[in-house]
């Protein structure tokens, strides 16, 4: 008896660990890490990685830019001025790019090789932020951050996005090579053995979801992968980078979100379209003045998940709902709205924040039909 006690005992422990680790069935929802652990260190560098991943982030992003020679790194955008040394490494190259309608000026990635990009060191773009690690890390590839996630103790999920990718693909260097920048992305995930719809077992081994704020480079994955596919959200009003005429209210409507549903398993909508002040409410009271657009309840009608961006610890970040700490902020997200993960900068305070809701009694998280829902057949590609 006891010797069936303890196999049974080993078997819960492995199952509670596994379910910690990572592995699905969820028992809660996601911790993101944005840019890695970026409220500590430099964006989108190995050490900010890592630090996600010791904090516990379930999943740490990339976001995707193209070198020179085409090698896919992670920065937060092609211009690199604001978060490394570019510009006075190689002022020379300096310029004006138009980028989604916007004007940009500085060093590009596009303009520099590997070897010239690995000269240069990251710093922190926000000033009132950590500036002490500013010099010491270089900007790593696509397939490091890769290898940093499969080294961890733990079943840490990767979030690539395609930054730009319409821009990308008009390039010169690009159009010669004769691909695209989603190619570029989808050849190096499958290279190291991401595959898979989401919750299926090939995936749950290595999870992963590719992210846009683009319409049609999504689609276009749809028809070459079953990886995941999440659908980036910006505000009400801003323009789709591939659909100009067109803003991201077009995208929120209820025939949108079915159409999104064929193509993706989620959505990365900003945080403050899924809240709304209530009709002459205190929106002064701890967020207690903020009630759903509605947004939430479209997105998971559809069977999507939801994994809003950006949460953040500092105290000015919280005014949009006067919430007291980003814990309050938490238990209106989480807790009354039920989404199913999120991007944070601080991986260790949501952490946390699970940590201590999973010692109430008979926990159960709203988002827990969503989140370990099979993924569903996709029209452009059956084999999903």
């Amino acid at each position: 008896m006891r010797f069936a006690a303890a196999i049974v005992l080993a078997i819960v422990l492995a199952f509670c660990s596994q379910v910690e680790a990572g592995v699905w069935p969820r028992s809660r929802p996601y911790v993101v890490g944005h840019r890695g652990a970026c409220g500590y260190r430099p964006d989108h560098t190995m050490a900010s990685y890592q630090l996600a991943v010791d904090m516990g982030a379930d999943f740490i992003e990339c976001d995707v830019v193209l070198t020179k020679d085409l090698v896919p790194v992670c920065r937060h955008e092609p211009l690199l001025s604001d978060t490394t040394d570019a510009d006075a490494k190689f002022p020379s190259l300096i310029k004006t790019n138009t980028i989604d309608g916007y004007n940009y000026t500085g060093v590009f990635a596009n303009d520099l090789t590997l070897a010239e990009l690995k000269t240069l060191r990251a710093r922190q773009p926000l000033p009132e932020r950590d500036q002490s690690f500013n010099g010491l890390y270089p900007v790593p590839t696509l397939e490091e951050y890769i290898a940093l996630a499969k080294a961890a103790p733990r079943t840490v999920g990767i979030y690539p996005e395609t930054k730009h990718p319409t821009w990308h693909d008009s390039l010169p260097i690009v159009k010669a090579a004769q691909t695209t920048m989603s190619d570029i992305v989808l050849d190096v995930l499958e290279k190291h053995g991401y595959k898979g719809p989401v919750n299926s077992k090939a995936w749950s081994r290595q999870p992963a979801f590719i992210q846009s704020f683009e319409v049609g480079n999504l689609k276009y994955l749809s028809r070459k992968t079953c990886i995941p596919l999440v659908q980036l959200m910006d505000d009400f009003t801003a323009a789709i980078p591939d659909m100009p005429t067109k803003t991201y209210s077009d995208l929120m409507t209820d025939a949108a979100m079915k159409d999104i549903a064929t193509y993706a398993s989620g959505v990365g909508p900003w945080k403050n379209t899924l809240v709304r002040a209530k009709a002459g409410a205190n929106v002064t009271a701890n967020g207690a003045g903020l009630e759903s657009t509605g947004l939430v309840e479209r997105i998971h009608k559809y069977g999507m998940q939801l994994h809003p961006y950006t949460f953040r610890d500092e105290a000015y970040r919280l005014t949009y709902g006067s919430f007291s700490t980003p814990w309050d902020e938490y238990e209106l997200f989480f807790d009354k709205m039920g989404i199913d993960g999120a991007f944070t900068d601080s991986a260790d305070t949501l952490k946390t924040f699970f940590n201590e809701k999973a010692k109430e009694q008979g926990r159960l998280w709203n988002t827990g039909a969503v989140i370990n829902r099979a993924g569903r057949p996709k029209p452009h590609n059956p084999k999903c």
